[in-house]
């Protein structure tokens, strides 16, 4: 999977990455601690880089990046996923 950062946003579980190919990616907000401990303010203010490879919270120096970030969506999405707990598994991959 590729494509370019447009956008990000949460609801209580997860974070949704939006792509510049209509596709929002969804990972779990606790691979995330400090985006997971942030203020609703704190994650709606965020900087995509030129590239649109890296996304920054400045006020809480958090940084993602997306390449890292869709190159494991990838590999989850190829293997079947028996239980919820498959489908999430611990980040990093181990």
């Amino acid at each position: 999977m590729e494509g370019a950062a447009v956008g990000v946003h949460f609801d209580s579980a997860h974070l949704f990455l939006d792509l510049s190919d209509g596709q929002a990616v969804s990972f779990p907000l606790d691979w995330f601690p400090v985006l997971q401990a942030a203020t609703a303010a704190e994650r709606e203010h965020f900087a995509i880089s030129t590239d649109r490879q890296q996304l920054f919270w400045p006020e809480i120096d958090e940084d993602v990046n997306v390449p890292a970030l869709l190159s494991f969506q990838s590999e989850r999405a190829g293997r079947h996923c028996a239980s919820r707990e498959e489908a999430f598994p611990d980040w990093p991959p181990g």
